[in-house]
């Protein structure tokens, strides 16, 4: 069942390579690196209410093997700051804090960024809300 589960998740999120894989365990990253934050208390129950996850950085129902991955404006900034490559390798390798340094280190450059409406993404984010526009 929860081989199924995994799966299904996989499929949901669009993901189609091995190091993509590591991606979809991001919102995990963002729990266990956030969950003693209270600022991200409003957020955090904001993205476990979603259907999927992925809509923190992907726009819902977009290609996401598309050029561009359909990502949202916030996912945008979010990609250009990931290590993709070392994050996969860390993650891959059980290395479950340097993994964490690279998600947060990624994360935390691109929340003081703003969007095209002049919001600062981690202002967004503790009032609750997706930092991204999804539409």
């Amino acid at each position: 069942m929860r081989l199924k589960l995994a799966l299904a998740l996989t499929f949901i999120c669009g993901i189609g390579t091995a190091d993509a894989f590591a991606f979809s365990k991001l919102p995990t990253y963002l729990a266990d690196g956030y969950k003693d934050d209270k600022a991200y208390k409003p957020f955090l129950e904001t993205v476990e209410g979603l259907k999927s996850k992925c809509d923190i950085c992907h726009k819902p129902g977009a290609d996401k093997k598309a050029k561009g991955h359909g990502l949202n404006d916030f996912g945008k900034v979010y990609h250009d700051r990931f290590k993709h490559k070392d994050f996969t390798a860390a993650d891959k390798d059980k290395k479950t804090d340097e993994a964490m340094t690279i998600f947060k280190d990624a994360w935390e450059k691109s929340i003081i960024e703003k969007n095209a409406d002049g919001k600062v993404y981690g202002d967004l984010i503790k009032e609750g809300k997706l930092p991204g526009k999804n539409d």
